[in-house]
């Protein structure tokens, strides 16, 4: 007998194929659309009754559609996008941490207008210690067993939403939750599962870290001190993974709809009643050979229509544009596009220095006449300004945190070391700096490679105290960089980066500093 899951993560938004950078173009290899007509199609050859369905959160933030909505009354907007996604039929789903970011009315409604319902075992109402959303489990009959289902998400969300977006809640460990949760259900099911909103902080098979241990993914962590899992299914890092490692299937189905998981658990009825696993196997399985699902696409029409028109609507216009040729390059050597955010951050705060990153690997920049389109394919996520009191010891510090994302190869060629483009590129976790003037020597360690660091011609001083323009996910911890603390912030904007371009270009003569202000060697 088989029990066949299927699991989606990480769809933010794009619920039609296509990546908004053509408006006439539908013809992108992922979107929920194709998602959906994937389940459907399998649910068909294996029958519903033995498909388990589940998602791991990130779906009301990412795409320019997910923008529009949010700007939408939530009847008007939210419900229909929530309909999208009622049409998959999930059985089971968890928030992510992109979830938060709309605030908690938002998300709210989100939950309430869900079919599916969604388990939470580790985001808390902070008085009472019980599910602040959702259900702490859901057992659920599918080919004729009992399957247990678990839900948790990051619990590093607190490190990176404002406190009006998570207020009253208490974040704690997934693991922790876990560990206690597993020990009581494995008893009452057949088969437990586990949706998890993180990936993992070291590699499954060898156990060597992949990145800092500070609790934003726990996923070794649980799949080698948990045992009791049989399914875990995980999100949050956007990585392509299917094994079975320590007798659980693990997968991560990618990003934006490009794949969905499955799970294929064999198994027997024995005659004491209870299920014996045989074996199980694992897959991703592309979208891009669906065509998307038309009942999605007749919900989404409308909405996808006013996207883009939304997208088309001018914002600004610019004496001359502010591209970015290549966003690699970029990174490395420099771009207006770069330099322009800088300059808008350090015209919002009057702070001493700007930092910020590339946020998008397909990142243009701006041409002259800037749309809402350019924004937001440039600058995709919500995010907030702060004012960030550092000293010039931390600045110091962070600079050479960000220097350390750099190597030379053999052919003395400057790129980005491996750990931070797989398993997941990572590199919006790269910040530029603005107006210092920095110089790198790659060829020292790493944490003392800088060679220079002046703001207008003076060195920078250790015990001198400055004021840093950054956005709110690095301010709070985002990257795992040093020098930030949450009693650091001394201001957070009430805008987000789509508001504060269309401010800033449209009350300035915007004249791009195009001149470079940092060197690699």
């Amino acid at each position: 007998m088989k029990l066949v899951i299927l699991h989606s993560s990480d769809t933010h938004g794009f619920l039609m194929p296509t990546d908004y950078q053509d408006k006439n173009k539908y013809e992108a290899p992922f979107s929920l659309s194709r998602v959906s007509s994937l389940i459907k199609s399998e649910k068909e050859k294996y029958g519903a009754e033995n498909v388990l369905v589940t998602d791991s959160g990130d779906c009301l933030q990412g795409s320019p559609l997910a923008s529009y909505c949010h700007t939408l009354p939530e009847e008007k907007g939210l419900q229909a996008f929530t309909d999208a996604y009622n049409e998959v039929g999930y059985d089971a789903r968890v928030l992510g941490n992109h979830d938060f970011n709309y605030g908690l009315d938002y998300l709210s409604y989100y939950v309430d207008n869900n079919k599916a319902p969604f388990i939470n075992d580790n985001v808390l109402d902070a008085e009472t210690n019980t599910p602040f959303l959702g259900q702490e489990y859901k057992v659920i009959e599918k080919a004729g067993i009992k399957i247990g289902v678990m839900g948790i998400t990051t619990q590093y969300i607190s490190h990176w939403e404002p406190e009006e977006h998570i207020k009253g809640l208490k974040f704690v460990s997934g693991y922790e939750a876990l560990s206690k949760l597993a020990e009581k259900l494995r008893p009452q099911v057949d088969v437990l599962v586990a949706l998890y909103h993180g990936g993992f902080e070291s590699d499954p098979v060898s156990g060597e870290a992949t990145e800092p241990h500070t609790g934003e993914n726990e996923g070794y962590k649980i799949l080698t001190q948990i045992p009791e899992i049989d399914a875990f299914l995980t999100g949050h890092q956007h990585r392509r993974l299917n094994l079975v490692q320590n007798n659980t299937a693990i997968v991560q189905p990618g990003y934006r709809g490009e794949a969905v998981a499955k799970v294929i658990i064999d198994f027997d009825k024995i005659s004491d009643g209870n299920v014996k696993i045989n074996d199980m196997t694992t897959e991703l399985v592309d979208t891009k050979d669906y065509a998307p699902d038309p009942k999605i696409e007749a919900i989404v029409k409308e909405l996808d229509k006013k996207t883009q028109s939304w997208l088309d609507q001018p914002i600004a216009h610019m004496s001359a544009p502010a591209p970015i040729e290549n966003a690699i390059e970029g990174r490395i050597k420099g771009a207006p596009f770069v330099n322009l955010i800088q300059q808008m951050q350090l015209w919002f705060t009057n702070a001493d220095i700007s930092a910020t990153a590339i946020m998008s690997e397909t990142a243009k920049g701006f041409s002259k006449n800037v749309t809402m389109r350019e924004v937001l394919l440039n600058y995709p996520y919500a995010n907030q300004l702060c004012i960030v009191d550092i000293s010039g010891k931390d600045l110091k510090e962070i600079i050479e945190y960000a220097c350390g994302f750099l190597e030379k190869d053999k052919d003395d060629n400057i790129k980005f070391i491996n750990r931070w483009i797989t398993p997941k590129p990572m590199l919006y976790h790269y910040d530029m700096f603005y107006p210092v003037q920095y110089e790198a020597d790659l060829s020292k360690p790493v944490g003392h490679r800088l060679t220079k660091l002046q703001l207008h011609g003076k060195d920078i001083d250790d015990d001198k105290m400055y004021r840093l323009a950054v956005n709110n996910y690095r301010a709070l911890g985002g990257g795992f960089y040093p020098g930030y603390s949450m009693d650091k912030i001394e201001k957070t904007f009430d805008q987000d980066y789509v508001q504060m371009f269309g401010e800033y270009l449209t009350q300035n003569d915007v004249v791009v500093d195009t001149k470079p202000n940092f060197k690699f060697y």
